[in-house]
């Protein structure tokens, strides 16, 4: 499906299922195929939305980029679908635009779940992006296998460039929205602790660290990564009680117990 945006480009998303309305926001180079698992693990349950980023994939849109345009469109898509709250997910990259979008429109976020994401580059994230985009031009890749593949070497380094100036400030702190923080302790592209420095400006904000998966545990780690999402969502979900035990129970049983485990961690 297509949006059109302001400046006259096509946004492509998809929307599936029937529910609470949850928005899964892919990182960097990203797809909105990335979160495949998610969609089919929760459309039985909930309205699932996924999008390709403007220059990425199907969907259109020249540089420059900021991440406070990229929240922009999301917000567009969401009003496009008619959604009046939404649950929002963001990974790394994804995840600095949930931030923007949750500080903004707060009134539009139900809850917020940010994984393996940052609030300002330190210094050796702003080096390893800096390094990412000089390897474009010498043809090394580019955020692993898939962004070097899908995505025109301009536009990616273009998305560098907007995470490069990106500082959420004194955002966060105006963020009241539930929230959870998800982070891996093997990452080595956005280490836990940039989470864990996110949290403590958001309030009420829970962190929960995995002991493995890496930077894309969405995929990796995908039951235990579910199960987490599922059980937020359903806390903080405004539906009413049998809509949000839709979801198979004996599938739900047998995850809870994996994210009992990842708390106790």
């Amino acid at each position: 499906m297509l949006m059109i945006t302001p400046d006259g480009r096509t946004l492509s998303y998809n929307a599936s299922g029937a529910g609470a309305p949850i928005v899964f926001v892919a990182g960097l180079g990203e797809r909105g195929t990335y979160w495949t698992a998610q969609v089919a693990a929760f459309s039985s349950a909930f309205q699932v939305v996924t999008f390709d980023h403007r220059g990425v994939g199907a969907s259109e849109g020249q540089p420059p980029y900021k991440v406070e345009q990229w929240a922009a469109d999301t917000l567009r898509l969401i009003d496009h679908i008619g959604l009046e709250r939404v649950h929002l997910v963001g990974h790394s990259t994804g995840g600095t635009i949930a931030q923007v979008l949750a500080a903004d429109h707060s009134d539009r976020v139900a809850s917020l779940v940010l994984g393996a994401t940052w609030t300002r580059l330190d210094a050796r994230l702003r080096k390893l992006f800096v390094f990412r985009k000089r390897a474009l031009y010498e043809q090394v890749g580019f955020h692993g296998r898939s962004a070097s593949r899908n995505t025109p070497q301009e536009i990616a380094a273009a998305r560098i460039d907007a995470l490069l100036t990106y500082d959420a400030g004194e955002r966060l702190r105006s963020i009241r929205n539930p929230t959870l923080l998800i982070a891996a302790v093997d990452d080595l592209l956005v280490p836990w602790q940039l989470s864990e420095s996110i949290a403590e400006e958001i309030a009420h904000a829970h962190l929960v660290k995995l002991e493995h998966g890496g930077h894309r545990f969405p995929q990796t780690r995908v039951e235990a990564y579910n199960t987490l999402l599922l059980e937020f969502f359903r806390t903080h979900s405004e539906r009413d009680a049998r809509k949000r035990t839709s979801y198979p129970t004996a599938q739900a049983n047998c995850l809870t117990r994996h994210a009992c485990q990842n708390r106790s961690n």
